[in-house]
């Protein structure tokens, strides 16, 4: 199991119910680093260097109540299902803060002793920033999709997002109306 465990090219680490770690497997060793004694049975936060845990300690901050990764455990293991959720995380690297965006899986593990959790981390920050990136005509304001076709805003959101847009007026454009239509009278 140890072979398979160190073949998933993702950081996976095995936690429990609060969030201390029991095992990683070699693509968490590279973002954790290579001293085992180190890291094992210390909370996820406080051997990822999350920023909110350099003051009181991975969940005991104020931000911990909010935290996806520890709530995330804790639901899988009060519901014995996966939970799959972004997270934008702030971690200490090299004395500066690095925000990176974590697709966070957490499912219940059978058996066992103790509760715990298989907790996987995939940094989806490059496919956010890439997805971020929309091609939209600097005049007619349509956007491009990945096919090449042009679509109103509206259409764009909707079709890529779900997104369904409400319409409203600015205060700005609100006056512009409004002094159009006392030109209009006038006139």
């Amino acid at each position: 199991m140890r072979t398979i465990f160190d073949t998933v090219p993702l950081p996976t680490l095995v936690v429990d119910e609060d969030v201390r770690i029991q095992d990683y497997n070699k693509a968490a060793g590279r973002l954790l680093g290579p001293q085992p004694e180190l890291i094992l049975h210390r909370r996820g936060g406080d051997a990822l260097h999350c920023l909110h845990s350099e003051e009181k300690g991975c969940g005991r901050g104020v931000a911990c109540q909010h935290c996806v990764i520890r709530n995330s455990v804790k639901e899988a293991l009060t519901g014995g299902e996966t939970h799959r959720r972004m997270h934008k995380a702030e971690l200490r690297s090299e004395e500066k803060t690095v925000m990176i965006d974590l697709l966070v899986t957490a499912t219940p593990l059978p058996g066992g002793d103790s509760p715990q959790v298989l907790l996987i981390l995939e940094d989806i920050s490059e496919l956010l920033t890439l997805r971020g990136l929309i091609p939209i005509c600097a005049r007619c304001k349509k956007m491009r999709d990945d096919q090449q076709y042009w679509h109103s805003i509206e259409a764009y959101l909707f079709t890529q997002m779900s997104v369904t847009l409400t319409h409203g007026l600015c205060p700005s454009c609100c006056a512009d109306e409004l002094k159009a239509l006392e030109a209009m009278e006038v006139g």
